[in-house]
C-alpha cells in the first residue's frame, strides 16, 4: 500500500511536471509565433517598398530607352509612338511615388523620398525640353541636350532611387535581425525551461521505472544486438554482391570500349582510304609513312612509289622548303597548321592545295610525325581568278560606261554610282552621291520617285522611264532610265539597278526640230500664197503702167489708175515679206560689209527711233565680210530697230554690236549652229522685254503683241526668213522689264574682186529679137506678150511646156530668148529650157518666178537668170536686155505667134 501510495504520488508529480512542461512549451511556442509574425509583417512592408522602388527603376530605365530610341530613329511616326509609351510609364511612376508617400515610417525615409522627387522634377523638365525638340524635328539638338543635360539628371535620379532602395533594404535587414534576436532569446528560454522540465520528468521516470526498465532494457539490448548482427551480415553480403557486380560491369565496359575502338579504327581507316582528299603521314625526318587513295588520285604516285620517299617529291622546286618549315613548327609544339599552297603532280603539273597539318603522337604522348590533309582547290583558285577578272571587267565597263549606273534602296538611299552619273549630275566623284536620297536630292519632283517605286512592285524591269532630275547647279535635266527590280525571297523589293541616259540635249534638239518644222510649214504656206498672189499683182501693176502711158497727165482718171499701181506695189512689198519669211524670195546676193551698211543707215535709224532713244554702236574694225542681199540685210536691221523702238515707249537705249566669232565643234550645247566662222550681229534694247510664251511665237507670221491696226506681224518673221535664207542663225534672249537682245550669226565669206561692168541703166529697153514666152497664168502671159511686142520684140506665146516645145519644133527661125515661168502644170520651166536647147541651141533663158524654193531643190543653178514676180515693165525689159546683151539682130517676124 505504502509502495502503491508512493507510486501514486510519483505518478501525480510526474503528471504535474508534464503539465508544467506542456504549458511552458505552449507559452514558448506562442511567443515565438508572435515574434515570427512581427518579423513577417516588418519584412512584408519593407519588401513591398523595395519592390515599388525597383518597379520605379524599371520604368525609369524603360523611359530612358524609349527616349534614346526616339532620338535615334529620327522618324516622326515612331517618335510619337515612343513618346506616348514613355508618357504612360511616367504616369505609373507618379502613382508609385504617391503610394510610397502614404507608407513613410521615418524622417530619413521621408528625406530620401523627397530627394527622389526633387531629382525627378529636374529630369522631367529636361526631358520635356527634349520632347519638344523631337516633336519639332530638331533631332541633332535633342541628341546634344540628351548628352549634356538629361543624362546627368537621369544618373542623379537613379542614384536617389538606389539610396532609397538601399535604405529600405537596410531597414528590412535591421528589423529582421532584431526580430530574429528576440526570437532566439524566446527560443532559448523556452528550450531551457522545457529542458529543465524534461530533465526533472526524466529523472522521476527513471526512478520509478528503473526496475521495470532494467529487464525491458536488457531484453531490448539483446534484440538490438541480434538485429545488429543481422544488419552486419546483410551489409557484408550486399557489399560482396556489389563488388562482384562492379567487376562484371567493368569487364563488360572494357570489352565494349575495345570493340568500339576497333570499329572506330576500321571506320577511320575506311574514311582515310576512301577520302577524295589526300591524306599523307610523314615521320619527323619528312619521309612518307602512309599514302591514301586520294593522294594517289591527286599526285599520280602509287602508294608503293610514295611510301619511304621524302615528302618534297610533291613540292615544286621553289617551295621545297615548306614541308621542313612545317615540321619545324610541329616539333616546337605548334598545333594544327593550315595553309594554301602549290604542290606538284608526278607529271610536273602544279596543283593548288589547301593543307591541314597536325602532329601524330604515340600512346605515351611522344611526337612521332605529322599527318597532312591536302584538298585539291585548283578549280576554286581558277574560278576565283576568273571571278576577279570578271569583276574587273565589269567594274571597267561600269566605270567607263557613257551611261550612268546606280544602285538604290526602296527608301531612296544611293548604294553605288559610277563616274558617268556623277558627271551627269554635275559632281566631281561618285562618292559625293552615296549620302544622297533619290526622292529629295536627285528627282526634281519627288512624286516621280514614288510613282516609279509603285510601278516596280508588280514588275521585274522598268524600261525607258523618262523623268526630270536635278543638276548640282539646280537646273533640271531630262533622263531616261531602265531599272532591274531586285526582290528578296519574300517578294519584297531589295534594291534597284538603274542604267541612266541624259537626254536633255536630245529633247532640246527635238524641240528645235519641231519649231523648225512648224516654221518651215508656215513658210511653205506663205510662199505658195505669195507666188499665186504675185501673178495677180504682175497683171495689176503691168496693166496700170500701160494705162498710165495712154492717159493724159491732166485726165481725172489718171489719179485713180495711179492709186491702183501704188496699191499693187504695196501689196508686192507684203508678198516680198512673206517670201522673205519663207526663204523663197529672189535674192540679189553679193559680198557685203556689214559695218558699212550699219554706218550708212545710222542717220536713218536715228530719225526712225526718235530723239528719246539713244543709239549706241560697237562695230569691230576687223569685221569679216558676208554674202547676202543688201536690201534684205537693211530690212533686217530696220525691222529690229523698229521692234526695239516699239518696246521702249518711254525711251531707252538701242545697242548694235558686230564682231567676229568662231563656233567650235562642242562650243554650243543648246543650239544647232554648225561649227565655223561667223559674223555676229547683236541688236539689244532696254525695253519692256518678253516672257517665255511670247518668245516662243515672235518669229511666226502675223503674230504681234501690238494693238489692233498697229502692226502686220511680219517684221520679225521677215527677219527670221532673211537670216535663214542667208544660211544664218538667229536667237533671242529677253526678260520682262529687262529688255531684249537679238543675236544673229551670218557665215563669213572671202571678199570677191570687183568687176568693171557697165550699169544696167546704160542698156536699151527695146529690142527686135524673138522671145518665146511660156506662162500658164493667162492674164500675166497676155500682158507680158503685149509689153514685149510693144517694145519691138517678136513674140512666140505658149500656155505650158508641151505647147512651147511643139511651137519651137515648128518655128524655123532663131529663138533668141526663152522667157518661162518656173512652176507650171506638167512640164516645168527648167525642163522646157533643157528640151529647147536641143532644138534651138542659140536660145538664152530667163526664168520668171515669185519664189526661189526650186533653187534649194537643184532644179536650176544659183547663177541662172531669174526675175522675180511681180515685176515692173521697166524691170522686165532691162532684165531681158541684160540677158540678151547689147546687140540687136534683125527680127525675123513682127507678129506674135500664139499656141
Amino acid at each position: 500500500m505504502n509502495r502503491f501510495s508512493i507510486g501514486v504520488r510519483l505518478a501525480i508529480s510526474f503528471s504535474f511536471l508534464v503539465s508544467i512542461l506542456i504549458v511552458i512549451g505552449w507559452l514558448g511556442l506562442n511567443r515565438m509565433d508572435s515574434v515570427n509574425a512581427d518579423l513577417n509583417d516588418i519584412s512584408y512592408r519593407r519588401w513591398a517598398k523595395v519592390q515599388l522602388a525597383q518597379e520605379v527603376s524599371s520604368y525609369t530605365n524603360l523611359n530612358d530607352r524609349l527616349l534614346e530610341g526616339a532620338i535615334l530613329t529620327g522618324k516622326d511616326g515612331e517618335i510619337a509612338s515612343l513618346l506616348a509609351n514613355r508618357g504612360r510609364n511616367v504616369s505609373q511612376i507618379t502613382e508609385i511615388i504617391q503610394k510610397l508617400n502614404t507608407q513613410i515610417e521615418s524622417p530619413r525615409e521621408r528625406e530620401l523620398l523627397g530627394q527622389v522627387e526633387e531629382d525627378r522634377s529636374v529630369s522631367l523638365e529636361s526631358i520635356a525640353h527634349i520632347t519638344d525638340l523631337l516633336r519639332n524635328g530638331k533631332i541633332d539638338q535633342a541628341r546634344e541636350t540628351m548628352v549634356t543635360e538629361v543624362i546627368p539628371h537621369l544618373d542623379a535620379l537613379r542614384a536617389a532611387w538606389d539610396s532609397f532602395t538601399q535604405f529600405e533594404e537596410a531597414q528590412m535587414r535591421q528589423a529582421r535581425d532584431q526580430s530574429q534576436a528576440h526570437y532566439a532569446v524566446a527560443r532559448r528560454l523556452t528550450t531551457l525551461l522545457i529542458l529543465l522540465a524534461f530533465l526533472t520528468a526524466t529523472a522521476i521516470a527513471i526512478f520509478i521505472t528503473r526496475a521495470m526498465v532494467r529487464e525491458v532494457a536488457e531484453r531490448e539490448r539483446a534484440k538490438r544486438e541480434i538485429r545488429k548482427l543481422n544488419d552486419d551480415l546483410e551489409k557484408k553480403v550486399a557489399g560482396r554482391t556489389e563488388e562482384l557486380a562492379r567487376a562484371i560491369r567493368h569487364l563488360e565496359t572494357e570489352v565494349t570500349e575495345r570493340r568500339r575502338k576497333e570499329e572506330d579504327l576500321l571506320r577511320l581507316a575506311a574514311i582515310v582510304e576512301c577520302s577524295e582528299d589526300s591524306i599523307i603521314a610523314t615521320d619527323l625526318n619528312g619521309r612518307i609513312t602512309d599514302w591514301n587513295a586520294g593522294a594517289e588520285k591527286v599526285f599520280r604516285y602509287t602508294r608503293a612509289e610514295a611510301v619511304g620517299m621524302p615528302v618534297t617529291i610533291i613540292a615544286p622546286p621553289e617551295r621545297r622548303h615548306e614541308p621542313f618549315e612545317t615540321l619545324a613548327k610541329i616539333r616546337k609544339g605548334a598545333g594544327v597548321i593550315r595553309l594554301e599552297t602549290v604542290r606538284m603532280r608526278q607529271n610536273g603539273r602544279p596543283v593548288h592545295v589547301s593543307l591541314t597539318v597536325s602532329p601524330i603522337r604515340d600512346q605515351a604522348g611522344r611526337l612521332t610525325g605529322s599527318a597532312a590533309i591536302a584538298r585539291d582547290i585548283t578549280d576554286r583558285i581558277e574560278m576565283e581568278a576568273a571571278l576577279r577578272r570578271s569583276e574587273a571587267n565589269f567594274r571597267s565597263v561600269i566605270e567607263n560606261s557613257p551611261y550612268g549606273a546606280l544602285r538604290t534602296l526602296p527608301d531612296g538611299r544611293i548604294l553605288l554610282a559610277n563616274p558617268a552619273v556623277a558627271r551627269m549630275l554635275g559632281y566631281s566623284s561618285e562618292s559625293e552621291l552615296l549620302g544622297f536620297n533619290m526622292a529629295s536630292d536627285i528627282y526634281r519632283h519627288p512624286q516621280d520617285h514614288a510613282k516609279a517605286i509603285e510601278q516596280a512592285r508588280d514588275t521585274e524591269y522598268l524600261k525607258d522611264v523618262e523623268v526630270e532630275w536635278k543638276h548640282r547647279s539646280g537646273s533640271p535635266i531630262m533622263v531616261r532610265f531602265s531599272s532591274h527590280v531586285v526582290k528578296n525571297q519574300a517578294g519584297e523589293i531589295d534594291h534597284f539597278d538603274l542604267m541612266v541616259q541624259d537626254i536633255t540635249k536630245q529633247r532640246s534638239l527635238e524641240e528645235q526640230l519641231r519649231q523648225a518644222q512648224k516654221m518651215e510649214a508656215i513658210g511653205r504656206l506663205a510662199g505658195g500664197v505669195a507666188h499665186d498672189f504675185n501673178n495677180l499683182l504682175g497683171v495689176i501693176i503691168g496693166y496700170s503702167e500701160l494705162a498710165l502711158d495712154q492717159i493724159d497727165p491732166a485726165h481725172s482718171v489718171r489719179g485713180q489708175v495711179e492709186q491702183i499701181r501704188k496699191a499693187g506695189e504695196r501689196a508686192s512689198t507684203l508678198t516680198r515679206q512673206l517670201l522673205a519669211f519663207s526663204r523663197q524670195q529672189v535674192l540679189d546676193t553679193k559680198t557685203l560689209h556689214l559695218n558699212a551698211i550699219i554706218s550708212d543707215m545710222a542717220q536713218m535709224l536715228l530719225r526712225l527711233i526718235g530723239e528719246d532713244i539713244e543709239l549706241q554702236t560697237k562695230l569691230d574694225s576687223e569685221l569679216h565680210t558676208i554674202r547676202g542681199d543688201q536690201s534684205q540685210i537693211e530690212q533686217v536691221i530696220m525691222n529690229l530697230a523698229v521692234n526695239a523702238r516699239d518696246a521702249m515707249p518711254q525711251g531707252g537705249k538701242l545697242m548694235i554690236e558686230t564682231r567676229n566669232i568662231s563656233v567650235e565643234e562642242e562650243g554650243e550645247r543648246r543650239t544647232s549652229i554648225v561649227p565655223g566662222d561667223y559674223v555676229f550681229l547683236s541688236v539689244s534694247d532696254t525695253g519692256v522685254g518678253m516672257d517665255a510664251e511670247t518668245q516662243a511665237h515672235i518669229f511666226e507670221p502675223f503674230f504681234t503683241t501690238k494693238a489692233r491696226g498697229k502692226g502686220t506681224g511680219l517684221g520679225l518673221a521677215t527677219v527670221y526668213g532673211v537670216v535663214k535664207q542667208s544660211d544664218g542663225y538667229i536667237s533671242v534672249y529677253s526678260e520682262p522689264g529687262v529688255g531684249s537682245s537679238f543675236k544673229i550669226y551670218l557665215p563669213r565669206v572671202q571678199p570677191e574682186p570687183k568687176l568693171n561692168r557697165p550699169p544696167d541703166a546704160a542698156l536699151p529697153c527695146e529690142g527686135s529679137e524673138t522671145v518665146l514666152v511660156v506662162e500658164d497664168e493667162v492674164s500675166l502671159r497676155t500682158f507680158t506678150c503685149a509689153l514685149l511686142q510693144k517694145s519691138g520684140y517678136t513674140v512666140l506665146e505658149a500656155s505650158d511646156g508641151e505647147a512651147a516645145i511643139a511651137l519651137a519644133q515648128q518655128y524655123e527661125h532663131p529663138i533668141h530668148l526663152l522667157l518661162t515661168d518656173m512652176i507650171m502644170p506638167g512640164m516645168n520651166g527648167p525642163l522646157v529650157a533643157e528640151k529647147l536647147a536641143s532644138l534651138h541651141p542659140e536660145s538664152k533663158v530667163l526664168f520668171m518666178s515669185g519664189y526661189t524654193g526650186f533653187v534649194g531643190r537643184g532644179l536650176i543653178a544659183p547663177r541662172s537668170a531669174l526675175i522675180s514676180k511681180p515685176f515692173t515693165r521697166e524691170g522686165l525689159l532691162r532684165k531681158i536686155r541684160q540677158v540678151l546683151g547689147p546687140s540687136s539682130p534683125v527680127a525675123s517676124n513682127g507678129n506674135p505667134v500664139r499656141v
